[in-house]
């Protein structure tokens, strides 16, 4: 019955459809291939010339020659530098996700030879933080998870070897082309081996409803190839791409048959999961990956959906990517009868890879700038189409993009450039905008601060949002990074890398909640629970609440941009969460031990640790003050606890990690 209402519901769209065109009413056009390649994101590379700037002396490198180059032709200059107190604090967060050690402050500090910045920034990057750092940026965008969602929300025991993978590849700075192709193609790359079949979780990292999928297994598939399709174009290409499953792009020209060609490029993998409970002990592990895989050539033919039903199928098609984006034609292979696999994802890959497919390095290029500058050069990272954003600096994107194909796709000299930049060393906030010099002695002290003032307002009139980087964004720290400073700072943090998701303790009324796979029952943590938060189990049903709460994705899509919602219960957690309570009295008790007992030199020694600076001199007398009417008020109290100046330290390495200056990086 329901199949002869739908076959009947098509030949009545069918015939109002030719009523329309009948009498001459608009239907909708074919998308329209010449102006897409009209779009500034599809064309070629731009071969840059870095412009002239008058203010020479200030430019660092190329990157600051055109941020330069645009503030001029406003008639604005950049903010004076960071002192290097913040300037290292910033860098270290960016690149590591972790606060800088007290000694690594002072060394800096206390460095004066020319090339003492860069020489942190190529420590850092060697670090294997690193990929611990950066490689989360990327499980965002991968949608990772170590369980499937929906009801059941069932366990992936083996996802996280996805996870390490993107770690290692990351701190080995894999080149781009290769970390592509691994993932969607792991199977069919050179060298295919355990490790690259591991890359393909890239492909089956989304939500899964394996255990629910009903009887149109058909359907259930082809809703699975919709989430690939869709994140790979979101990822590598910076394109919605899944809206034209059902027609052609509102917007952009993409047309359903492109969608439906793109699918025919997947159609023949099959996914290679977790074995059965009852299945050999014996399973080779391989079998046990989170993989996408082919294992024959013959690939089942792929037909075009009218509104992306089963039940209105086209005509077949053909492998091909978008033709809006097809500089030349892309030939995908007729694979050899004996073979394992079509090649088809290889191919795909290759293209997206490809030095002459501008997009591919464009959006990359704008992430990375992205994640160290707190807004992208295009403000719209996962739209490079028709309604997203212009670049603000379309001639440096290009710039960078083109750096990056010149280095082999890797990432790290790119970071060094960005960080090296006296762009990235300004200063930032209202306060420290001290663009007039009064070098000349032409002008009195408050007739320069007055000038400082009216071209700070002018600064602001013409550019509030700062999209010319007229002084460096204050970021707030991501939900990862702020856990993770604290129990660095608090000495506690296992470094340990790689395995299994931990489980830290949760609040009892959260455990019910948990379902399947139910998170321990802790009343207390140890080192085991105090690893990198790159490594908490990611249940999709159960997200970590304070992780959750600072804005860590929810898992459901590719996240390009965390949002940044700053809620009184944000507050609330970081007063009365037990974590935050048992690690602020870790603090004080390190901070003791480090400062031989001296109360002053433990006060200062807590500031450094957790503000990468010591208290000034007014500072450190209220602070004092503070601890010591703390102590007094806890002397009263006969409770068997630890000491009343203890307990009065613990208060503020509290209030230290409820600070702006401990969220917030400058």
């Amino acid at each position: 019955m329901a199949s002869t209402l739908m076959q009947l519901s098509n030949i009545l769209l069918l015939a109002l459809a030719c009523v329309a065109v009948g009498r001459g009413l608009s239907v909708a056009a074919a998308p329209d291939l010449d102006a897409g390649r009209k779009h500034w994101a599809f064309q070629p590379l731009a071969r840059v010339e870095t412009p002239a700037v008058r203010d020479a002396a200030w430019a660092r490198n190329d990157v600051d020659r055109f941020i330069l180059a645009a503030l001029e032709a406003k008639g604005l200059r950049p903010s004076p530098p960071a002192d290097r107190r913040t300037l290292i604090r910033r860098a270290t967060f960016d690149l590591l996700g972790l606060p800088p050690t007290p000694e690594e402050v002072e060394a800096f500090v206390a460095d004066g030879s020319p090339d003492a910045w860069e020489r942190v920034v190529d420590r850092l990057l060697a670090s294997p933080h690193y990929g611990e750092r950066w490689g989360r940026h990327w499980l965002d965008l991968a949608r990772y998870a170590d369980s499937s969602g929906f009801h059941n929300d069932l366990d992936r025991p083996h996802a996280w070897r996805y996870r390490d993978y993107v770690i290692r590849s990351f701190n080995e700075d894999k080149p781009y082309a290769r970390f592509i192709a691994e993932q969607l193609a792991g199977d069919e790359v050179s060298g295919a081996d355990e490790e690259t079949l591991v890359a393909t979780g890239f492909c089956r990292n989304g939500p899964s409803n394996d255990d629910n999928m009903g009887n149109n297994k058909e359907q259930y598939r082809l809703d699975e190839l919709d989430d690939v399709i869709s994140t790979t174009s979101t990822v590598f290409l910076g394109l919605t791409v899944g809206c034209a499953r059902c027609h052609d792009h509102k917007t952009d020209p993409i047309s359903s048959a492109d969608y439906y060609r793109l699918l025919a490029v997947f159609n023949g993998t099959e996914k290679r999961g977790v074995p059965k409970p009852d299945e050999s002990a014996k399973t080779k592990e391989t079998v046990k990956l989170q993989a996408l895989i082919e294992t024959k050539a013959k690939v089942p033919p792929t037909y075009l959906l009218g509104r992306g039903s089963l039940q209105n199928k086209g005509p077949e098609v053909a492998p091909a990517v978008p033709a809006v984006l097809a500089s030349a034609p892309v030939k995908f292979p007729e694979p050899e009868p004996d073979a394992k696999s079509s090649g088809r994802r290889r191919v795909l890959a290759e293209w997206i890879a490809s030095p002459s497919n501008p997009l591919t390095w464009r959006v990359l290029a704008n992430r990375i700038w992205q994640h160290h500058f707190g807004r992208g050069l295009v403000g719209t990272p996962s739209n490079f189409g028709f309604k997203g954003e212009r670049p603000t600096h379309p001639e440096l994107l290009d710039f960078l993009a083109s750096q990056l194909i010149a280095d082999g796709g890797r990432w790290k000299p790119l970071h060094r450039l960005l960080l090296t930049s006296a762009t990235y060393r300004q200063a930032a906030g209202s306060e420290k905008y001290l663009v007039i010099s009064n070098q000349s002695g032409s002008h009195s002290p408050v007739a320069t601060q007055s000038l400082i003032t009216n071209h700070f307002a002018r600064a602001i009139a013409l550019d509030p949002d700062n999209t010319l980087l007229w002084h460096m964004n204050l970021q707030r720290l991501e939900a990862e990074s702020l856990r993770d400073s604290i129990l660095a700072v608090s000495g506690k943090l296992n470094s340990q890398p790689g395995g299994p998701g931990i489980k830290p303790r949760l609040r009892a009324d959260l455990l019910p909640a948990s379902q399947r796979n139910k998170w321990p029952a802790l009343t207390t943590e140890g080192p085991a629970q105090w690893r990198r938060s790159v490594y908490i189990y990611v249940k999709r049903q159960l997200l970590m609440p304070m992780l959750e709460l600072f804005d860590a994705p929810t898992t459901t899509d590719s996240c390009t941009e965390r949002t940044r919602s700053v809620v009184p219960t944000q507050a609330l957690v970081l007063m009365n969460d037990e974590f935050v309570e048992d690690q602020a009295g870790f603090l004080a008790q390190r901070a003791a031990t480090e400062a031989g007992g001296d109360l002053v030199k433990t006060i200062e020694r807590m500031q450094l640790l957790a503000l990468a600076r010591g208290p000034s001199a007014e500072r450190l007398k209220q602070v004092t003050a503070f601890v010591a009417t703390r102590e007094a008020a806890y002397a009263s109290e006969a409770n068997g606890k630890s000491s009343p100046r203890q307990r009065a330290l613990a208060d503020l390495a509290h209030v230290l990690f409820n600070s702006s200056e401990f969220i917030t990086i400058e």
